[in-house]
């Protein structure tokens, strides 16, 4: 084809953020997708993990209705709910629940397998997108030297017929199941060095109808592993008066999916407010487990050979326990960063833009990933980590973080935005926050009170 062609492996969030960018600055861009897209909100194999509890935080829905001017919009056309953040949301700490206020902070709950359609809908609708499904990439196709990336090899996986698609960019979007690695070896490149890191956390999840007077919150029970208290839990509701119940097990204590014991597993949680819940509801789904919880991390940004015009984003790079809610927060902010890199480029001279992008890449995703990591190896028998002295003393202090929640506002909302990423996590030792929660803790000292060194609030709902 004339013109500049960009090609996209994987359509899921991250991949179809990935397209939206890239049709700003290609003449077409080709999503290709092993599986077959659904024409509404129906489940698909690729995407097991959407069944269950997901959340857009506060800083990716800003981002999304940046990329997507109208958004907001189309979440409230959709039925997405809108949480006050403070006020409709509930988080059972170490000290007890967060107070009730009004934070400032808003934004819109619904399944992801409805968000996801309504990012593919705005997508789907750019002229120059292009979408080849039922079809997986097999290889690339470089220049005769493999230093350059020209497109890649597919293979219907209707018919089995092979093909070859050009182009002068491919971003590998495809998730955790990525064969990047293979294919860069294949060409006679290392493959990047990965980190894997597992607190055997495992889901169990149940959708349920709500009646008009069950009041649309989010519950969050945290897990306490410092405590021998390996379960936690969140409850949200979204669209349709459905609500999304997830239950989270780590080191091994995985919620069961059959009805009696995962209502078992609700009732032991540290707090009751989430079974109670749960009480109210009708079941309107099988439940459902899920265990591929863990960390896993390739570091393109450090290969020191590479092959020019092929990028790599999104769970491909770095996925994360999605029990922290980071997950399609992260692929905004890298679609973003996408974005950034391409201005005021020539697209058919992107010599050096793939090495840039994975640097740039490993510093977006740097502070989630400290976030999610830093918690999984609070739990016995992590694999793959071991707490430093800096691990200890941040789990310390976030201890003490959550201790001082429920009696201070300020303490809440600036946990707030370090969760929902619109701050780094080092903005908690600001000194309106640091003192209160110093204060708080050594006057609970001062009463005789414990102060223990539980697992901080960090589930999200």
């Amino acid at each position: 084809m004339p013109g500049t062609q960009a090609i996209v492996i994987g359509g899921s969030i991250a991949g179809l953020l990935a397209a939206r960018v890239l049709s700003e600055y290609f003449d077409m861009v080709i999503v290709i997708e092993r599986d077959k897209l659904p024409a509404g909100t129906d489940y698909r194999p690729g995407t097991p993990q959407a069944r269950h509890l997901h959340t857009m935080l506060i800083r990716g829905e800003q981002a999304l209705c940046r990329l997507f001017p109208g958004f907001e919009e189309d979440l409230k056309q959709a039925g997405a709910v809108q949480a006050r953040w403070g006020l409709d949301n509930r988080f059972c700490t170490v000290g007890g629940w967060t107070p009730r206020f009004d934070s400032g902070y808003r934004s819109h709950i619904m399944g992801r397998i409805r968000l996801e359609y309504l990012v593919y809908a705005r997508v789907s609708a750019l002229a120059n997108v292009r979408f080849l499904t039922e079809t997986e990439v097999t290889g690339l196709l470089t220049s005769a030297d493999n230093r350059q990336v020209n497109g890649v090899f597919t293979r219907s996986r209707v018919n089995q017929m092979e093909d070859r698609l050009t182009a002068q960019l491919v971003v590998d979007a495809s998730g955790r199941s990525s064969k990047a690695s293979q294919w860069l070896t294949q060409l006679g490149y290392p493959a990047p060095q990965e980190t894997v890191i597992d607190a055997h956390c495992g889901y169990a999840t149940r959708w349920y109808r709500r009646s008009d007077e069950f009041s649309p919150e989010v519950i969050a029970i945290q897990t306490r592993p410092n405590a021998g208290l390996m379960r936690g839990g969140g409850l949200m509701t979204v669209e349709d008066h459905q609500v999304v119940v997830t239950l989270m097990g780590g080191a091994g204590d995985y919620p069961p999916t059959d009805e009696e014991g995962f209502n078992a597993y609700a009732r032991s949680l540290a707090d009751p407010a989430l079974y109670e819940a749960i009480q109210q509801l009708t079941p309107v789904s099988a439940i459902t487990g899920y265990r591929r919880l863990n960390n896993r991390r390739l570091h393109f940004e450090r290969l020191t050979r590479r092959p020019e015009h092929f990028l790599v984003m999104g769970d491909a790079a770095a996925a994360l326990n999605p029990i922290y809610g980071q997950g399609m927060t992260k692929a905004v902010l890298e679609a973003e960063l996408l974005q950034q890199l391409l201005q005021g480029r020539d697209v058919s001279k992107l010599v050096g833009l793939a090495a840039r992008f994975q640097r740039e890449l490993a510093k977006v995703m740097k502070g989630a990933w400290m976030m999610a990591t830093g918690e999984d190896m609070r739990f016995p028998g992590v694999e793959g980590a071991t707490p430093w002295l800096g691990d200890r003393i941040g789990h310390a202090y976030m201890d003490w973080v959550a201790q001082a929640m429920p009696s201070s506002q300020l303490v809440t909302k600036h946990f707030f935005e370090v969760m929902t990423l619109l701050r780094p996590a080092a903005s908690m030792m600001r000194p309106a926050t640091l003192i209160r929660v110093v204060w708080h803790n050594l006057r609970a000292i001062g009463r005789g009170r414990n102060t223990p060194a539980l697992q901080s609030v960090e589930i999200t709902a």
